[in-house]
């Protein structure tokens, strides 16, 4: 898995903002009045700060994010690009690089962090990047259950033969892993994700986060 998005992947988008090429088209439609997207109208710029890894140090880049309302009851959302996730300023690859670097391996917090056989770390030199931030991503994850659900339904719809049902329901969340039965549903919450946006970038090309994080986004 790609360890961060590119900053000229986040220039590009930034260019595609200002010359207006940005459409609601991959939105959902409304949940309160189910107009469809198409019918959107952009309602604002909220620029977001993004941190990506060059050279293993954490650098800033800033990128507009655009929220479209609903005509028929102004409800807005906001349209996240490929690298985003809601709420974060890390991109979604380095998210789920190091999720996926601790709940599909042996290794611990610490030993997940470790790229090129370093840690990386922030511009003063004097911080890295901490194991208690893998903790939080892995937890945030394990939260979008209706955005794995909807993939996964996806995945069948497109590949009834799928074995990705049975391989998520028979992984076993290491004991060493967890210490309450909490901390165990959500890392096995993780992992469905995990191995769901695998199979559905196998089958369709693109992330999950594309098509489906702004499923929950609309405020």
């Amino acid at each position: 898995m790609t360890l961060t998005a590119t900053i000229e992947a986040i220039k590009a988008y930034l260019k595609k903002t200002e010359k207006g090429e940005v459409k609601p088209d991959n939105l959902p439609p409304c949940p309160r009045c189910h107009v469809e997207a198409h019918h959107f109208k952009m309602h604002a710029y909220r620029e977001r700060r993004f941190l990506i890894i060059i050279n293993m140090v954490v650098q800033a880049v800033y990128c507009p994010l655009i929220r479209f309302a609903c005509p028929g009851c102004r409800k807005t959302v906001t349209s996240y690009p490929d690298f985003a996730i809601p709420h974060k300023h890390y991109t979604r690859q380095a998210i789920m690089h190091f999720a996926e670097a601790y709940v599909g391996s042996d290794a611990t917090y610490q030993q997940a962090l470790i790229c090129e056989n370093s840690v990386p770390g922030y511009p003063d030199g004097e911080k890295t990047l901490a194991p208690s931030t893998i903790h939080r991503w892995i937890t945030s994850l394990s939260r979008l259950t209706n955005t794995s659900r909807k993939a996964m339904d996806m995945v069948l719809q497109a590949n009834p033969r799928s074995t990705i049902c049975r391989d998520v329901a028979q992984w076993i969340v290491p004991l060493r892993k967890y210490k309450t039965e909490g901390r165990r549903v959500c890392l096995h919450k993780c992992f469905q994700l995990l191995a769901t946006e695998a199979i559905f970038k196998s089958l369709f090309g693109f992330s999950i986060f594309t098509k489906l994080t702004t499923i929950c986004a609309f405020t």
